[in-house]
């Protein structure tokens, strides 16, 4: 894939960094400046980085994740074919301590063992914009936010102000009989209400989940996604998301007669995913003003069902996953001082988990809830110096509280470079499958959040001349990890829990510790009128820090010290006006797949290239080819990745 963030958006986003006057012309819902639509990206001074339209254009289609992965920190690592467990982890976190956000809701699994988002099935078709913020970010998130925040925003309503309809479709076809269709429509035909419209289709033979194995296993994908904006008079603006995805995939297992080795099975797998969210926001000063006073009060749900099938033993799942989570938030926003100078970001939050899981051999269920408080001020002494810091409190229902605080500064020094620092915290609570206190389970009710501390010093760069340099070194130190542990009789210390005899293949328990450090540099710059040259460049060790332990110092799995992506694209003038021509690579160096550092995973290349070229003002046709060396490579150890892969298709926009 080719490198997610352009140099001409780059640029633009390290002028905004730069310049409080330009971050506050955006509008503040859909601005080039909001992370999450929490806080201007100017105003955190953290590490951050935004996949615009024209960069989901030029990526043309695939899954999200694919795009993400290159950004600055992040790895992704995937089981096999397209919708196979897919985990995303930004500065070395584990993939559960990411925070995913879809138009505002929260989607992480609560059935999940880990309670992490799987990006398996978000596909960028029906998206308009993701967002990532680098580093723990609890302050305003609360639980997962250690390794950062990934914030997705699907089709926008119509924001132009008239009442013309506007869309754009398309269909590929590609590599192990492909198919991708999808389609987006923008209307503010009903006056004060715009909608926005978007759907997709995906079909693939796909690849073989396991290496050793002969047989394709299949992915199969429909979604569809609403959002709806209304204002009613000057001062409120009504809000509303929901997006629907059904996701079927073939999987691998551990075939007769021996049942101990990975390869090819008849068992699948099927996901409903339903992500929804209501909002009404009040502005005294209207609804086009960013500055004075503006509330807002917002429900919104997430509910994934897992079904796990093997046809080799009947009809019926052999497993089954039901997760939701419901939040209901308040948060208020007020600008002093002249607006400018002095800023004041406060919420309250109440968030419900259900859980339930089952099999032929035991059921589970569970369900808590935790209440938050946050605030946070935003202040700017002078035209060059802002200042950000604030406090969040959790009571769990059943661990009790978490306190995490942040601070963070910005300085310019001149027009060209921004120095800045940040000291935050993240914590992530234990999962309902983790404090299961089921009987026969695995969880242990007496859990502690994990928790971290991070610590980030960076220097931006930046013309108005089409260049941009951004470079950052940071640390993350965290405890309290939790991980699996064995219950049989043996030394001291082991879980209560495991006293009574109630966990006999083992529990969870608060036993690990890790340090996470690193460098991290993105640059870009425009060579000329046609050609663009960008590329990051992360330095990352991710290594046990348990005290006693026998891995202390081992590297945590599948964190690749060295990662580097760098993208050439050619948007040719004259009689090729309008043709687009990128060539994107990627590099991730050498890991290992376990925690022993036993089982090495080789580094590799990959090499993308993209291209476009316009029929007519309103129809294009395109093509790419993903792994243009067939290069054989692994992410995940015992697990299939594709050869090469070439796609072409058509898109019509009006």
């Amino acid at each position: 894939m080719k490198t997610a963030a352009y140099p001409t958006t780059l640029s633009l986003l390290a002028l905004a960094a730069a310049s409080p006057a330009l971050a506050q012309q955006a509008d503040d819902n859909y601005s080039i400046t909001v992370i999450g639509n929490r806080l201007a990206a100017e105003d955190t001074n953290a590490s951050w980085s935004v996949i615009d339209e024209e960069a989901l254009t030029r990526a043309q289609n695939g899954a999200a994740a694919d795009l993400i992965a290159r950004l600055p920190g992040v790895n992704v690592t995937q089981n096999g074919t397209l919708g196979g467990v897919t985990n995303l982890r930004i500065r070395g976190a584990e993939g559960e301590q990411t925070l995913v956000v879809i138009d505002g809701v929260r989607v992480g699994d609560p059935s999940s063992p880990g309670g992490g988002f799987d990006f398996a099935n978000l596909m960028i078709g029906g998206i308009d914009r993701i967002e990532l913020l680098r580093g723990a970010n609890s302050l305003p998130w609360g639980s997962q936010a250690i390794g950062g925040v990934v914030s997705v925003t699907t089709t926008r309503p119509s924001a132009d102000g008239s009442d013309r309809t506007t869309g754009r479709f398309g269909a590929e076809v590609g590599a192990r009989d492909t198919v991708r269709l999808n389609g987006q429509l923008r209307t503010a035909a009903l006056g004060p209400a715009e909608f926005g419209i978007g759907a997709g289709y995906v079909r693939t033979d796909g690849i073989s989940n396991a290496a050793v194995g002969t047989e394709r296993d299949g992915y199969r994908q429909v979604s569809v996604n609403l959002t709806n904006r209304t204002r009613i008079g000057e001062t409120i603006e009504l809000r509303a998301f929901g997006l629907f995805a059904d996701s079927r995939v073939e999987l691998d297992g551990f075939p007769p007669p021996t049942y101990s080795s990975f390869g090819d099975t008849d068992e699948y797998q099927k996901t409903r995913e339903h992500y929804a969210a209501a909002t009404i926001e009040h502005r005294p000063g209207g609804s086009d003003t960013n500055g004075g006073f503006s509330h807002k009060l917002q429900f919104g749900f997430a509910d994934i069902n897992r079904d796990n099938f093997d046809p080799s033993i009947g009809d019926d799942p052999n497993f089954s996953a039901r997760g939701r989570s419901e939040r209901l938030s308040y948060s208020l926003d007020w600008s002093a001082l002249g607006g400018d100078r002095l800023r004041l970001l406060a919420g309250a939050e109440r968030e419900w988990t259900h859980a339930l899981t089952s099999s032929a051999f035991s059921s589970d269920r569970g369900k808590t809830a935790i209440t938050s408080f946050w605030g946070m001020l935003v202040g700017r002494p002078t035209e060059n110096l802002s200042i950000t810091a604030g406090v969040r409190h959790d009571d769990h229902r059943d661990f009790g509280g978490a306190t995490t605080f942040a601070v963070d500064a910005g300085q310019k020094l001149g027009d060209l470079v921004t120095l800045r620092a940040s000291y935050r915290e993240g914590f992530k609570a234990p999962t309902l499958y983790q404090l299961s206190d089921t009987a026969g389970a695995y969880g242990n009710p007496d859990l502690l959040p994990e928790r971290a501390r991070a610590y980030e010093i960076g220097l931006r760069f930046g013309t108005t001349q089409g260049w941009f340099l951004d470079v950052a070194a940071f640390r993350r130190d965290s405890s309290n990890l939790i991980d699996f542990v064995s219950c049989p009789a043996g030394p001291a210390p082991q879980p209560p829990i495991c006293a009574g005899g109630y966990r006999p293949f083992g529990t969870y328990d608060n036993i690990n510790r890790a340090r996470a450090e690193g460098i991290e540099v993105e640059g870009g710059v425009r060579l000329n009128e046609s050609f663009s040259l960008s590329g990051n460049y992360s330095l990352l060790s991710v290594k046990d820090r348990t005290p006693g332990s026998a891995l202390e110092g081992n590297r945590l799995a599948r964190r690749p010290r060295h990662v580097v992506n760098a993208a050439l694209t050619w948007t040719p003038q004259g009689a090729l006006a309008g043709t687009d021509v990128s060539l994107a690579v990627r590099h991730a160096g050498a890991s290992f797949d376990d925690r022993a550092n036993l089982v090495r995973l080789d580094a590799y290349w990959l090499v993308d290239l993209r291209a476009s070229y316009p029929l007519t003002d309103a129809i294009d046709l395109y093509g790419r080819v993903e792994n243009l060396f067939d290069e054989d490579y692994q992410t995940v150890a015992t697990y299939g990745t594709p050869g090469r892969s070439a796609t072409v298709g058509v898109r019509w926009a009006f």
